[in-house]
């Protein structure tokens, strides 16, 4: 049983401990409504350590799990691939839990077809999800973090340069559309890079490449859609698909931040604000010390 070690504020985020993914999943809803906050998709984390480095400081020691998925199927005959943040059955705990013991080759799940087919037309459960595609997010064209919108490419019309390597340096990172479409917008991808790549005296971690293990090619394209949802791993493992998700001894580590609610910039960025609380929480069972020294280092600050 997860127990909240320190609450204080005004901090920005929380984060579940690793835990069984799906259990994670729900600690992550338990805190939401504890403390009036959000499960974050990708664009909302990265967004939250940009703005707040006491907040990066916190959730970096290990990877990080998000309602950002990426999905892929067929869409008129065309193989289409997709990220979706904040949006699908998978974003939710319920959903995530019923596909969760389906999982697939590298932990793909099967998405239902009125659900694939309600997001490729831009609404959802009775909500309106955004339907971008990749040139326009290219053009900086997309919501701000924490709006349900999807990002998709038809790889046989587009040609989509999502870099088949293990290893991304610099430049591939910054030239791969997938990374690009799971960061959310271009700013969002160059602030990632910024942080991975940068020397350490300048703020950055200093790597010079970043893992790129999505096998997105070897699961197919075939008529069933399937999703999963993608993380940020810690040190230089990259923005990853869970690809090894099992019911048996798979993971999870969510983040929850506080609910966009400034004004937008002129970026098109949204800068969240300080008004929220941040619990960093500790699952005694596994012992993850590095979870509680950096929570421990956040709040002597």
């Amino acid at each position: 049983m997860s127990q909240i070690v320190q609450v204080k504020s005004p901090v920005l985020a929380a984060v579940t401990d690793s835990d069984y993914y799906v259990r994670a999943r729900k600690e992550a809803n338990k805190l939401s409504r504890e403390y009036d906050l959000r499960v974050a998709d990708m664009p909302m984390v990265i967004q939250a350590m940009t703005a707040h480095p006491k907040v990066r400081k916190a959730i970096r020691p290990t990877w990080i799990d998000t309602i950002t998925g990426e999905y892929h199927g067929q869409r008129d005959g065309d193989r289409s691939y997709e990220i979706w943040h904040s949006a699908g059955s998978l974003a939710t705990a319920k959903g995530l839990e019923k596909a969760f013991s389906k999982a697939g080759d590298y932990g793909f799940m099967q998405i239902a077809d009125d659900e694939w087919v309600a997001v490729g037309k831009g609404n959802y459960n009775s909500q309106n999800v955004a339907r971008i595609h990749l040139d326009d997010v290219k053009k900086g064209s997309v919501p701000v973090a924490g709006t349900p919108y999807t990002v998709f490419t038809r790889l046989d019309k587009d040609k989509a340069n999502i870099n088949g390597n293990s290893q991304l340096n610099y430049g591939a990172f910054m030239s791969d559309d997938r990374v690009l479409m799971i960061a959310g917008s271009p700013e969002s991808r160059e602030a990632l890079a910024k942080m991975l790549f940068s020397k350490k005296e300048d703020g950055g971690e200093g790597w010079s490449n970043i893992g790129s293990y999505h096998r997105i090619n070897k699961a197919g394209f075939d008529a069933q859609a399937k999703g999963r949802l993608v993380y940020l791993g810690n040190g230089n493992i990259g923005l990853d698909g869970n690809h090894n998700i099992d019911i048996y001894n798979s993971y999870g580590c969510f983040v929850v931040v506080s609910a966009v609610r400034a004004k937008t910039a002129s970026s098109g960025i949204v800068q969240p604000t300080l008004e929220q609380t941040l619990a960093v929480i500790n699952n005694p069972d596994l012992n993850r010390e590095d979870t509680i020294k950096a929570g421990s280092q956040l709040y002597r600050q």
